[in-house]
């Protein structure tokens, strides 16, 4: 059954059921009179409020059916050597496309899509949506052709009478794909048809032609055979037969009388026929054409401009009186519309009135007082949504009405979710114990420590289902594609210390990676550099450092002098502090370390702490102009344009940061940002420990799992100390407000006062350490910066001037800190839990196999969901295999923290006790940090087993008592104890760097390979000649006749001037014909059009003319750079490379083995021709 339409004489609009094999054709139509046809289909278009079958995915099944069949047939005509019609062939050359059009229609059309649009009532079929009745009569006005004048004047025409909604807009695309592949379903029938009834002629004319050749009397009997299976006399059938009929025997005439004569009796002609068929080929053609070139045009066409251009929506919104709505990017505004689109489907407005009502909002409140009221978003996605929800008088489902109770009151929710199943776990374990008699004050130390394990189960999976059930919520942001205004200039940081000509080399390299990354006038890179703790003010390399500091900071703002726009430019900028005294430390060094740097910075760029900074070297005329500051680790790789993105979205008004004086933190909109935090690429020597650990983004919870949830559920993140944040609110809250001598990890501190928001769709990247020694020093280091912050959980707390004031924190924050404390004592309280059943329970077997579920049942419950999830555009075999890659890698984790559990509850406890004496006894060394560059431990076995004794000796002493005294708990716990015993193994293992094994070839194999790359050489020093400007062509055909493609592009050009390089290595040319190869192909390439430096994706290697239609390729682009940054190696390697070298002689040798080898071949098979020599290699 159709789906279509087509209007009758009267005007009225009738079904096209019983057309449905006939192609989408109907009178062809201008622009101007599609838009007027757009309007009459509007004003009959009548909606049903019923719904109806979704019939769009079961007929594109069968259309696809339908074309896959028809093209089966039509190759195996082909195969046979049979003639094809012109629309036949546009159909098998196209084949791959239809294909690629369907697979793409599959996986935009996921099933039930179409029951969400509005749908036709009378005069329709059942479950028609509207916008597909649009596709088809767009599609059969245009004959299968799609342009975007008519298209859009059509739509925009339509839209006058009847208003489309933004769900109807956006599935324009997918319709007009399925209308076309309905189209094309439709002409192929007639292929195939047309096929059958030459394929009969076919049959007649070639056993009417044997008869007439061996028994031409018996013809008669053959026409009067014909005439009894009354063939259709369609246009195929006559044209096809006549075609092979006439002008042959004159016996064969008997057959085209009869023809002649049935014809007749309808008062038509054989050649009227013939001119049929030639027309409804000529047709067929068009349609298949038009549909072809139409679907090419879906996958080229902006439908992003397209949505927004016709939507009634939009244009309410650009209404916006805080003229912020126009200048939002892209993904920001279509937020607005989504949250349109949901109130009005739980209201009885339509789309346009709710954003008519939204605008409507912002007009009352623009101009009094916050400006944000002032702004169309406030009322869509900010705090005034319930506002705009009550004028539209919004209706909720009781599912969604709970969740909307519980997001009232969110950290309520979460806390008490994690209490409930915290404390249900614990009092099971204590009940059973009850049971088995325990009591006193094992019983209480169980309870204890049975809450601080089960709680990190409950986070974890609360967490986990928190995840699944919130959607993301990314923050809103500005569209700054034309570059960061001067409003909103920003200065990359990077807070370090310089301790050695190297370190500073290496910073210098990065913050000239990351300017060239996020190149912007109104954007400064800085080093704010300490010197590392030493036991004097000055040490004897400090002005070496400082010194080789300026040159390179100097090298690098000459380097860059002239900006992208031709303007003068000093990007670079150096603010260096000395050591000073510090006696609670006992050592010189920088103030209050990263977070001294950063109070001192901010104070520097708004005029002061001009005393702070020993060394300034660069241009600090315009630094109090600066806004934002990017703060970066040493190790932190700052992705192209990420630092633009963070700017956007400090600048968007919904995230503005408002300062509650009174409480003195920001309570609105954020004061940090902070983007996700992703695990770089591992280093060429990765260890198994940072390939099983830094393979996945986010693993550790400080990272990314709970400040997902966070910014998820609560709309705000956790700051990490990577980010940017607005220097003014900065100084505001926390300039001079926090005690000296007293933090060690600021980071989640100063995100608390700031409020930090996770940008989640924008990534940092840094190096994960390479071994466990390392990873449990930063983490150590953290528990003890965490235990510090301990006094801000309660009322009360130490402000900078030394005396105490109110804590300003909200209960969010304080449950972040707690949560931090919390997570530490987790392993001493699962070892701790461990020792004591298996000591004091009579059935130890119930608290193992609880431990064992804190471990492993958060990786198993994710790999059981992962395992029945899968992607609809994926395979199952595909889906288990990296679902349980994924499981692998987090059960891997599991195991690592069971074998690692005595250690981790070591260090842990010692930092835990560490912070606690210093906090309240010592009052020193609160401060203690030392760079992962200069804290590396020695590497090796026994250096690993110095460090970690606590767990085997515990595994011993444990595995020593339990044998004399509790042998019945040596079962339960061998698991625990093996694991434990071979912990600084297993830690030395996995911190290696990986072994990697070369190749061992054998001589044959050798000799092959090079016979290979010979040949394929050979291709190079054949092609790539002045005959196309020393570019090499794309390919040459060998079959049926060789026919070489003067086309090249990017990637083809890169390959050539690195098979260029190979061939001297392998000793095919020397370093002169390299060099003069190399020269030719550069020269060329400097002659060709480029746009903005980026070089087409093709050009005519004889014109040098870019090809049409033109365009960059970020895939070709990146590919020659890379190429022409190997080529630069090679070539800087050959310096110290003799002239001619030994691989001439192997050269030569392989060349002679591929010629000896081609000859024989030629000799043996007779050819007598003269040989091409470099013919001869490229065979």
């Amino acid at each position: 059954m159709t789906l279509g339409f087509r209007e009758s004489p009267s005007g009225s609009l009738v079904s096209d059921e019983d057309d449905e094999d006939l192609p989408l054709r109907a009178e062809l139509f201008s622009a101007a009179q599609m838009a007027a046809h757009g309007k009459t289909l509007a004003s009959h278009h009548e909606l049903s409020k019923r719904g109806g079958r979704d019939r769009l995915l079961s007929r594109l099944a069968e259309n696809a059916a339908v074309i896959d069949a028809t093209c089966d047939e039509l190759t195996a005509a082909v195969k046979a050597g049979r003639q094809i019609t012109p629309a036949s062939e546009w159909l098998l050359d196209n084949f791959y496309l239809i294909e690629e059009q369907i697979r793409i229609a599959r996986r935009h059309l996921p099933k039930n899509y179409s029951k969400e649009l509005p749908r036709l009532g009378k005069g329709a079929p059942e479950g028609t949506p509207r916008v597909y009745k649009i596709a088809l009569e767009i599609i059969s006005h245009g004959d299968g052709r799609v342009d975007p004048e008519s298209l859009c004047r059509f739509v925009d025409a339509y839209q006058e009478v009847a208003t489309l909604k933004l769900g109807e807009l956006w599935a324009i695309p997918i319709m007009l794909r399925l209308a076309l592949i309905e189209n094309l379903r439709r002409v192929a029938v007639r292929v195939a048809e047309n096929r059958v009834q030459r394929d009969l002629a076919n049959t007649w004319a070639d056993q009417m032609t044997d008869v007439a050749e061996k028994n031409p009397s018996g013809l008669i009997l053959m026409v009067a055979d014909m005439a009894r299976s009354n063939p259709p006399i369609t246009s195929a059938f006559v044209a096809e037969l006549a075609r092979r009929l006439q002008g042959q025997s004159p016996a064969l005439t008997l057959a085209l009388t009869w023809i002649t004569h049935r014809l007749a009796e309808s008062g038509q002609t054989i050649e009227q026929q013939i001119q049929a068929e030639i027309q409804q080929q000529a047709a067929e053609q068009v349609s298949i054409a038009n549909s072809i070139g139409s679907l090419r045009f879906l996958g080229t066409m902006d439908w992003q401009e397209f949505v927004e251009t016709m939507s009634v929506v939009e244009q309410t919104l650009r209404q916006d009186p805080a003229d912020t709505y126009g200048k939002m990017e892209f993904a920001t505004r279509d937020q607005y519309r989504h949250a349109i689109e949901k109130i009005a489907k739980r209201s009885t407005f339509t789309e346009a009135e709710v954003a008519q009502q939204a605008l409507q909002l912002a007009q009352e409140n623009h101009g009094r007082g916050d400006t944000r009221h002032g702004h169309v978003g406030f009322y869509l996605i900010g705090g005034g949504l319930p506002l705009l929800e009550k004028r539209c008088a919004l209706r909720r489902p009781a599912l969604e009405a709970l969740q909307h109770t519980t997001r009232a009151s969110p950290l309520t929710s979460y806390i008490g979710a994690i209490a409930a199943i915290a404390f249900v776990c614990t009092a099971l374990l204590l009940e059973r114990a009850s049971r088995d008699g325990v009591h006193g004050w094992v019983i209480g130390a169980l309870g204890v420590l049975a809450l601080l394990a089960s709680s990190q189960l409950a986070l974890n999976l609360v967490n986990w289902v928190a995840t699944l059930v919130t959607k993301p919520h990314p923050l809103p942001r500005m569209d700054f594609k034309d570059g960061i205004p001067a409003d909103a200039r920003a200065l990359v940081v990077v807070p370090t210390l310089v301790y050695s000509k190297e370190n500073v080399d290496d910073l210098f390299e990065q913050m000239e990676v990351r300017f060239l990354a996020n190149r912007d006038p109104n954007l400064r890179f800085c080093l704010l550099t300490d010197f590392a703790d030493a036991r004097a003010e000055k040490m004897p390399n400090d002005d070496m450092l400082v010194e080789q500091m300026k040159r390179c900071l100097n090298h690098l703002n000459h380097k860059y002098s002239v900006g992208p726009n031709g303007e003068r430019a000093s990007p670079f900028l150096l603010l260096h502090r000395p050591r000073l005294w510090n006696p609670q430390e006992g050592v010189w060094m920088g103030y209050e370390r990263k977070r001294g740097k950063l109070e001192d910075l901010n104070r520097y760029l708004r005029g002061g702490a001009r005393d702070k900074f020993s060394v300034v070297v660069g241009d600090t005329s315009e630094l109090e102009s600066i806004r934002y500051v990017i703060t970066l680790d040493t190790d932190t790789q700052l992705p192209r344009d990420a630092a633009a993105q963070f700017i956007a979205t400090m600048q968007h008004p919904l995230n503005r940061p408002r300062v509650d004086t009174a409480r003195g933190r920001v309570t609105e909109g954020y004061g940090i940002l902070q983007p996700r935090v992703a695990v770089a690429l591992p280093s060429e020597n990765a260890s198994h420990y940072e390939k099983l650990c830094g393979g996945e983004p986010g693993i550790d919870p400080y990272t990314r799992t709970v400040s997902d949830v966070y910014q998820d559920v609560f709309y705000e993140g956790s700051f990490i100390g990577k980010g940017i944040y607005d220097v003014d609110v900065f100084e505001q809250v926390l300039g001079g407000r926090l005690p000296e001598n007293k933090i060690l990890s600021h980071d989640l501190l100063e995100g608390c006062y700031l409020r930090a928001g996770l940008l989640s769709d924008e990534q940092l990247y840094e190096a994960y350490p390479a071994t466990y020694s390392e990873d449990v020093t930063r983490r150590q280091r953290w528990i003890r910066g965490d235990w510090q912050l301990i006094g801000w959980l309660f009322g009360r707390v130490l402000g900078g001037n030394g005396k105490r004031e109110k804590n300003p924190l909200s209960l969010l924050s304080r449950w972040k800190l707690f949560d931090n404390l919390r997570r530490s004592l987790t392993a001493p309280a699962l070892v701790l839990s461990l020792i004591t059943a298996w000591r004091s329970l009579p059935d130890p077997w119930v608290w193992t196999g609880f431990v064992l579920a804190v471990i492993f049942l958060p990786p198993l419950v994710s790999m059981v969901y992962d395992l029945v999830h899968r992607p609809q555009d994926t395979l199952w075999s595909q889906h288990i295999r990296a679902s349980l890659r994924r499981s692998g890698l987090h059960f891997s984790h599991a195991i690592l923290m069971l074998v690692f559990l005595p250690y981790e509850a070591y260090f842990s406890m010692d930092a835990i006790l560490r912070s606690t004496w210093r906090l309240t006894i010592s009052h020193r060394r609160l401060l203690e940090w030392r760079a992962s560059a200069l804290s590396r431990q020695a590497a090796g076995a026994a250096s690993t087993w110095r460090t970690m004794w606590f767990a085997p000796v515990l595994a011993l002493f444990v595995g020593g008592w339990l044998l004399g005294w509790r042998p019945a708990s040596l079962p339960p716990a061998a698991l625990f104890l093996l694991a434990w015993l071979v912990a600084p193994a297993v830690a030395d293992w996995i911190s290696r760097p990986i072994a990697r094994k070369s190749a061992q070839l054998s001589h044959d194999q050798l000799q092959f390979l090079h016979k290979l790359s010979r040949r394929t050489w050979a291709y190079f020093e054949r092609f790539v000649s002045p005959e196309d400007n020393w570019l090499p062509p794309d390919n040459m055909q060998e079959h049926p006749v060789q026919v070489v493609a003067h086309r090249t592009s990017p990637t083809n050009i890169g390959m050539a001037l690195l098979a260029n390089l190979t061939a001297t290595d392998f000793g095919y040319i020397t370093v002169g014909q390299l060099m003069e190869r190399t020269g030719n192909t550069l020269h060329s390439m400097d002659q060709l059009e480029r746009y903005h430096g980026h070089f087409y994706n093709w050009y005519d290697t004889q014109t040098l003319k870019p090809l049409h239609p033109v365009y960059i390729s970020t895939v070709d682009s990146g590919n020659l750079a890379g190429h022409l940054l190997t080529l630069q190696s090679g070539l800087t390697g050959l310096y110290d490379e003799p002239v001619l070298g030994a691989q001439i002689v192997d050269g030569l040798v392989s060349t002679a083995r591929v010629l000896q080898e081609t000859l024989a071949a030629a000799a043996q098979a007779g050819d007598a021709e003269p040989i091409d020599g470099v013919a001869v290699l490229a065979a």
